[in-house]
């Protein structure tokens, strides 16, 4: 089968003004380690400049509730460099997920034209400037729109209190929009991703019900979902943080309250990174009745020339070695995989791994208080 050379180059992520805009700034050239380079940039831009400025412009209780405010901290130097990093990482995953909708043969021959148009408009529509404008707009407007109150920690504000401080203006200036735009960047991309796989789903799909991995062959799908988990961890890194600052929980004293964020997260994250697969169980319900009836068919005449051969025509002949047992038990195995048969692309390990990496941040933030910390020592004394 002649696969169309779009599909071997498919790629969400190499396009957009975006991509434009870091290659106009020399931030894409051969031979530069391009990833390390716009991670450390985009890190320190957002992150350097309050430091600086809180050291030369805040006093000493600005400077400590600066180096204290861990949801800045890990806002910047951990969720934002996974979301830069987590880019090379995914677009890989999902340009193999599409080759191997293409070379599996999983798409009939008549419908490979089909797969080639769905993936030419997810191309196009990744690299709309105007959608990619809207959520920089966006990302700057929630900037404005949102007031500090007096939750947020003293840096913030200059000494009057009322406005903010140099640092607190570019935190709310460029720091925090980039986040915001990082974080619905990815969504976008996402959505790109759930449209592309739903136009998959209609088209006409040469699913295998005898297939081991009992999804038809697409059992790869859910594990390329996977691949989404560091996102799901950078905002799960971002959200600990944040409820942590403004709930003031500490995890043994209310456990529950303190892990909810998380936990909800984690229902949230499933739902939205293998929810797009749900499209799949028409195509895979259809696969199970066909190869069912089919099989039921084939096991039928089996049985009645196996038990015609060995109970009424060949009584005497030798069992050991004989041909017709194995080919009875490879039909039986055969028709149970396709009795078993799942209506959705279902893998356990991606699944753990995006609720781990929901709920993740919990261990450090465990592990920094100090009562689990004395909890965890009296244990070990206790099992020593």
């Amino acid at each position: 089968m002649d696969v169309p050379a779009s599909l071997h180059d498919f790629s969400l992520f190499r396009g957009g003004p975006f991509l434009l805009l870091r290659r106009r700034r020399r931030l894409l050239q051969p031979g530069r380690p391009t990833l390390l380079w716009r991670l450390l940039a985009l890190t320190l831009l957002s992150w350097l400049p309050l430091l600086l400025l809180t050291l030369l412009r805040a006093g000493p209780a600005g400077i400590r509730t600066f180096l204290l405010d861990y949801h800045v901290h890990t806002q910047l130097l951990i969720s934002l460099p996974v979301l830069i990093a987590a880019e090379r990482y995914v677009d890989q995953r999902l340009s193999a997920a599409v080759r191997q909708l293409a070379s599996s043969e999983l798409i009939e021959a008549a419908g490979l034209g089909a797969l080639d148009t769905a993936a030419r408009k997810a191309k196009r529509l990744r690299s709309q400037g105007l959608i990619e404008a809207g959520l920089l707009l966006v990302s700057y407007a929630l900037s404005f729109m949102k007031r500090f109150s007096a939750q947020h920690p003293e840096w913030l504000f200059a000494s009057g209190g009322e406005h903010l401080s140099p640092a607190g203006t570019w935190y709310a200036a460029v720091s925090l929009p980039l986040f915001r735009f990082l974080v619905l960047w990815w969504l976008w991309r996402g959505a790109v991703w759930a449209l592309f796989l739903f136009r998959v789903s209609r088209l006409p799909l040469a699913l295998k019900p005898t297939h081991p991995d009992m999804t038809g062959g697409l059992r790869f799908l859910c594990v390329c979902q996977g691949s989404f988990s560091p996102i799901i961890f950078a905002l799960a890194c971002s959200s600990a943080s944040a409820a942590r600052r403004l709930n003031h929980v500490s995890p043994t004293e209310d456990p529950l309250r303190y892990a909810s964020p998380l936990l909800a997260l984690a229902l949230v994250a499933l739902v939205i990174v293998f929810g797009p697969l749900l499209p799949f169980w028409s195509p895979l319900l259809k696969a199970k009745r066909r190869g069912e009836l089919r099989f039921s068919a084939l096991a039928a005449q089996h049985s009645r020339d196996f038990e015609r051969r060995w109970f009424e025509g060949q009584a005497g002949r030798p069992l050991l070695g004989a041909p017709d047992f194995s080919s009875l038990a490879d039909l039986g195995t055969a028709f149970d995989v396709t009795h078993r048969m799942r209506f959705f692309p279902w893998s356990r390990w991606p699944f753990l791994l995006v609720t781990a990496a929901a709920m993740a941040p919990m261990v450090p933030l465990l592990i920094l208080d100090r009562q689990f910390l004395s909890l965890l020592l009296q244990l070990v004394q206790h099992l020593l």
